[in-house]
């Protein structure tokens, strides 16, 4: 339990304004004289009082204070300090915070959210486990560059899990998959520790990485169901920052692959420690209200298939160069410029670092600003500053692939969100599911092809500088056809969802 108690001087004017209820961060409601608790808002407990002294000359003394416990868990430390400088502000208008919707957020939509941030650190974990590890397992069982890439193009076939399973997201509710899929990536995660060879390998995480897929998409689909028009952008930046974290995880267990032999297994291991926290949230995590809304009413969910078209073309054509610049990156480093393990994690931590104040900062402005031409503009520029990167060795390889990863952060608000807003509640998880097959076709196909150039020119850098053609013509794309979504409510793309009640 937090406490802020402040004393002040006022007159009747202003303890006037204090003695009215806050409508910015929370709503409050009266429980007696001087003293208010939370009606509606982000807080497990909140309670405010307040205490006047007899007037002087027209002045009061007073000392108010609160005493509250945020319904954000695992997450507040994040949100300590700016919202206890915001509940001690005198101004209690509502207005824009940078870090916070404008408009007020239920307790329920705050303890979704940082659960869902959990599931998605979880997430980030094992959805780039193999990817970073393939390099060591490789060396390992004594195989080649072709093996590796073929091997990370194979196990994209999981995705066909996510799409089987995604379209029950739209009949039984995000929550019960979230919590299958988690527990399911974590099992087969890891069985990858176990393998006593490549194929053996890739088929448990074909298994773990579908179903990370999947479960990727429905935290982003369920946070952008549940928040404000005016936050989506943001939310999506939250969920981008706690799936980072979870895939920075991997970065820093990496080093263990120089211990010994075989070490790299113990990577592996580590999911087995999120089964406890995955059973807390299970008990604690509710419903988006949109999917309730429209089970309650059994919505109709028509799809539009040009935004549909319009979507997964631009998640296959992107893909075929993003995955491979992605997951081929520690090969490049251990193979062609001969990085240890210990480097390599030093590598990907500092050109990653930078991504973290990148990600928030593409979300305010998304929300603000509009998606489009930061999406096309920050996806552009990273492809290229990352192809430039597999030609460059000391500063220049650092500068432009940190770089690369900060504007493609900045890219992810202003673009994820989009194959949540353009389709109705009743089939986000079927859509969801058909693009995530379409994007990692396009992944496969990228992996294919730059596993084969790698081995026919000998020069893995070349290789994948060669794809970088596909997401510019994806910026072209956004530019000339994505609608604007920002500041809209997702009602407003699907007249045929019922409309939430404004509180």
């Amino acid at each position: 339990m937090a406490a802020i108690e402040r004393t002040a001087t006022v007159d009747e004017v202003q303890l006037a304004e204090l003695r009215k209820p806050r409508q910015d961060l929370l709503v409050e409601r009266s429980t007696g004289p001087d003293s208010w608790t939370v009606e509606r808002g982000p807080f497990r407990h909140y309670e405010r009082r307040l205490t006047v002294s007899d007037p002087v000359d027209g002045r009061y003394e007073i000392t108010e204070r609160t005493d509250y416990k945020l319904a954000l868990p695992v997450w507040w430390p994040y949100l300590w300090l700016p919202m206890r400088l915001a509940l001690a502000d005198g101004r209690r208008t509502p207005r824009r915070r940078w870090w916070w919707p404008r408009e007020v957020v239920s307790r329920e939509t705050a303890t979704l959210i940082s659960h869902l941030g959990t599931v998605g650190m979880m997430a980030g974990y094992m959805g780039v486990l193999i990817g970073q590890t393939i390099t060591f397992a490789s060396s390992d069982f004594g195989v080649g560059d072709d093996v590796q890439a073929n091997t990370l193009a194979a196990v994209r076939v999981g995705v066909l899990l996510s799409f089987i399973f995604l379209g029950r997201a739209d009949r039984i509710g995000r929550r019960p998959l979230v919590l299958s899929f988690a527990l399911g990536a974590i099992v087969f995660s890891f069985l990858g520790s176990l393998a006593p060879g490549m194929l053996a390998l890739g088929a448990s995480q074909t298994v773990a990485r579908g179903l990370t897929t999947g479960l990727l998409t429905l935290i982003t689909l369920a946070s952008t169901e549940e928040v404000p028009a005016s936050s989506r952008a943001l939310s999506i930046s939250f969920m981008t920052l706690t799936t980072g974290f979870g895939a920075a995880l991997v970065v820093w267990v990496l080093p263990v692959a120089d211990l010994f032999e075989g070490a790299w297994r113990l990577a592996y291991v580590v999911p087995l420690l999120f089964l406890p926290l995955l059973w807390w949230i299970g008990r604690h995590m509710p419903e988006t209200r949109r999917y309730v809304a429209a089970a309650a009413v059994q919505s109709p969910a028509p799809v539009n298939w040009f935004r549909f078209a319009l979507i997964a073309g631009s998640a296959f054509t992107a893909a075929i160069y993003l995955s491979p610049a992605s997951q081929l990156r520690n090969e490049f480093l251990r193979g062609d410029l001969d990085f240890t393990a210990t480097e390599v994690s030093t590598f990907q931590l500092a050109i990653s670092l930078p991504a973290t104040v990148a990600v928030p900062i593409g979300g305010i402005i998304a929300d603000r600003f509009g998606r489009r031409w930061l999406g096309a503009g920050a996806l552009a520029a990273s492809a290229i500053l990352s192809a430039v990167s597999y030609q460059s060795t000391g500063l220049v390889l650092w500068l432009t692939a940190g770089a690369s990863v900060s504007l493609a952060a900045a890219a992810v608000p202003a673009l994820r969100g989009y194959q949540t807003e353009l389709f109705p509640t009743r089939a986000r998880g079927r859509v969801g599911g058909m693009i995530d097959v379409t994007a990692v076709a396009g992944s496969a196909l990228g992996l294919v092809v730059v596993g084969q150039l790698s081995v026919r020119w000998d020069d893995l850098g070349s290789a994948v500088g060669a794809l970088v053609f596909a997401p510019l013509l994806v910026a072209v794309l956004i530019v000339v056809a994505y609608p604007e979504t920002a500041r809209r409510e997702l009602e407003h793309f699907n007249p045929a969802d019922p409309t939430l009640p404004r509180p």
